[in-house]
């Protein structure tokens, strides 16, 4: 016999709350927060001092998100990346957690280390970059992006297109490395 906390979530699920009601609140959070820091369209004066137009952002936010919902692919896909990304996130914390237990009493932060920052979010964003790829389905053959494109690559390198690219995409890097890698303050040098 299953507890009540199993036959709420099953309710819960079978009202739509996974497919409606969380993913359009995820949504209309993100575009509401996005407009109100990038005051995307303008401020309004109240009583002296300027704030962002939180009836437009409301708005747009709001039909967004109905957008959203109303096209159940993108549901799915939210649906399965986001507890990955949720692991993700935790293992991140987890990792600052350890980091930080040898910090001794100063507080933790990158600062100091910017290199292991960038290098962090890199990893975060391939990190994420593959999550989402691994939730977006193909119509035909149900595959994810990530495995048609992992098909794609190890296919290719029998061929020479692909190394072929790989090859142009680090030489143009390198050239582009050397050139910056020279300027100074002041300019080229």
């Amino acid at each position: 016999m299953s507890s009540p906390l199993v036959r709420a979530l099953d309710f819960l699920k079978d009202f739509g709350f996974f497919e409606v009601i969380l993913p359009f609140l995820l949504v209309f959070t993100l575009v509401f927060a996005i407009l109100e820091k990038t005051k995307l369209f303008g401020e309004e004066n109240i009583k002296g001092e300027k704030y962002p137009r939180k009836n437009v952002d409301a708005m747009i936010a709001f039909v967004i998100a109905f957008f959203v919902i109303a096209a159940s692919n993108v549901v799915s896909i939210i649906k399965e990346a986001m507890p990955k990304i949720s692991l993700v996130l935790v293992i991140l914390i987890s990792f600052m957690l350890l980091a930080g237990s040898f910090m001794g009493d100063k507080q933790f932060n990158f600062e100091e280390n910017k290199i292991f920052k960038w290098f962090l979010i890199l990893v975060i964003f391939i990190g994420i970059l593959l999550i989402f790829l691994s939730s977006i389905r193909s119509e035909g053959s149900n595959e994810s992006w990530l495995d048609l494109f992992w098909n794609f690559v190890t296919s290719g390198f029998e061929s020479g297109p692909i190394i072929g690219t790989i090859i142009l995409i680090i030489f143009l890097v390198l050239i582009i490395g050397y050139v910056v890698g020279f300027k100074s303050e002041g300019g080229i040098k």
